[in-house]
């Protein structure tokens, strides 16, 4: 059996999915991703590299850098979501499916998808350290960061030297699937990396679709495919529409 049809069978048969998607996932819809050869995390910005603008430590310093590098480099407006997003969408009308994101962008609630945890945030919002008002990033960006209290907007990310709180949730979350899908990661980054061992990949069958090669390549258990995710997702839901047919 090939992989794709190995894939729908398994998507067919779960009952509960858990999804989890990483960078891979945006950059079909023409976003950077950051840890790739020529991605965001390796480019400076006004001689800061990007994981040290993207500090707590270094918005409190210096927020006008710290917005201006948002502004050029993640601004996210006008981004659409892409094929991969839409068909996820598409699988929550007859499917169980809950996703864990690491992205920031919002592109799974933007394609329709209700089951969303965003481990690492979103940018689609920003809070007043101070008084705690919520503003869309679109208004801070226009109007600047202070707060009519004095206060400074933060967008509602996790920083690089904050703690992902809602990494505890996900791990839950995966404990209860029978089928992990995971897309557009490396699976080399903590702490969402661990998710696959917490959900028991020893035990239980996973699909990876990811252009490059994860470290569950060549496990029993798991069906990867090395290729692009909006075309292998498309391939894997026609077969899934032919079985329903049949």
């Amino acid at each position: 059996m090939d992989k794709i049809n190995a894939a729908a069978e398994l998507i067919q048969n779960a009952s509960k999915i858990v999804v989890l998607t990483g960078a891979g996932m945006s950059t079909e819809s023409g976003l950077k991703d950051f840890r790739s050869k020529d991605g965001l995390g390796s480019l400076l910005y006004e001689g800061y590299y990007p994981e040290e603008i993207l500090s707590h430590n270094f918005f409190s310093k210096y927020p006008d850098l710290f917005y201006n590098y948002i502004k050029e480099k993640l601004n996210v407006t006008g981004i659409s979501p892409n094929k991969g997003h839409m068909i996820l969408k598409e699988w929550e009308k007859d499917k169980d499916i809950f996703i864990i994101t690491q992205n920031i962008d919002s592109l799974h609630q933007k394609a329709g998808s209700s089951n969303v945890l965003e481990i690492h945030g979103t940018l689609a919002t920003c809070t007043c350290q101070k008084c705690y008002a919520s503003s869309p990033l679109k208004q801070i960006l226009q109007q600047g960061y202070e707060c009519i209290c004095g206060g400074i907007f933060k967008p509602d990310i996790v920083l690089y030297d904050e703690e992902v709180t809602y990494i505890r949730e996900a791990f839950s979350l995966v404990k209860e699937a029978d089928l992990l899908i995971v897309l557009g990661t490396s699976l080399k980054v903590y702490p969402a990396a661990s998710i696959p061992e917490i959900y028991g990949v020893s035990h239980k069958a996973a699909i990876i679709i990811n252009r490059d090669e994860t470290p569950y390549a060549h496990h029993y258990s798991v069906v990867e495919i090395n290729d692009g995710i909006g075309t292998t997702m498309d391939r894997i839901n026609r077969m899934l529409k032919r079985e329903k047919t049949v």
